[in-house]
């Protein structure tokens, strides 16, 4: 009997120190899942929001078909509430006319460069985002 508790004894101490080495070998895999979903996350988040700016820019073109600079405010003003770096917005307005008929298409386009948190893992710091709207216009 008293064999058997100094052999359990020995065996449970050498399930513990296996049980470490599992978690040191498992836990940088689980972090980096972890930190990429985070990440992924918030470049969704921050893609949902430039392609809202740029349907309220096309939006505002298809309502008042003769104000290019306003959509641009629309767009910026949009990106910025979403908490994006409006000096990095890439903002595309096709065809390029200083009115626009009703019927005519427009297209918007929005690019921005999306910085990374943890972009010293992959060495990739920023992600291009691009949102791209075609609406026909209503009044012109």
């Amino acid at each position: 009997m008293q064999w058997n508790q100094k052999h359990m004894g020995k065996q449970l101490h050498d399930e513990y120190g296996s049980s470490l080495v599992e978690l040191a070998l498992l836990l940088p895999v689980f972090l980096l899942l972890i930190l990429g979903l985070l990440e992924l996350g918030r470049s969704f988040r921050s893609y949902i929001a430039l392609d809202n700016a740029a349907r309220e820019g096309a939006r505002w073109l298809t309502v008042y078909p003769s104000d290019s600079d306003g959509a641009r405010t629309v767009i910026t003003t949009e990106a910025a509430r979403a908490g994006l770096n409006t000096n990095q917005l890439t903002i595309t307005i096709t065809p390029v006319k200083s009115q626009y008929q009703a019927g005519d298409l427009v297209t918007v386009r929005v690019a921005c460069a999306y910085p990374l948190l943890f972009g010293a893992i992959t060495k990739l710091t920023t992600l291009s985002l691009v949102a791209q709207v075609t609406m026909r216009v209503l009044y012109g």
